[in-house]
């Protein structure tokens, strides 16, 4: 799953992640995501900070209690957010190419 709101960023992850053989669903807003989640369970989740709902703390906290993986792509720095279950994602920051977004994604998929 990707949490993005911006549907630029979200279109080129989205054709990054689906060129690399992985599937994908975009959800925009926070209570999408939980929804989204009761039904489904990612590999892997890709997750900007604040969607059109505001932040995600509930989603990261969902993910992280169902051991679910998440990546922060963000442009925020993770020094903000020490202390906040950001802190337990891996980070990558915006911009970024896909190669480094997907690399993430893998990197997170293949923690056992």
């Amino acid at each position: 799953m990707l949490l993005e709101d911006e549907p630029l960023i979200a279109m080129e992850v989205e054709f990054g992640l689906r060129e690399a053989g992985f599937d994908v669903d975009i959800v925009a807003t926070c209570a999408e995501a939980i929804e989204w989640l009761e039904v489904c369970c990612p590999d892997a989740v890709i997750v900007d900070i604040v969607l059109r709902d505001g932040p995600c703390h509930a989603v990261v906290e969902r993910l992280a209690a169902d051991h679910i993986a998440f990546i922060v792509h963000s442009a925020d720095l993770p020094a903000m957010h020490a202390g906040t279950p950001f802190e337990h994602g891996i980070w990558v920051n915006k911009p970024t190419a896909s190669p480094d977004l997907i690399e993430a994604v893998i990197r997170a998929t293949s923690k056992g």
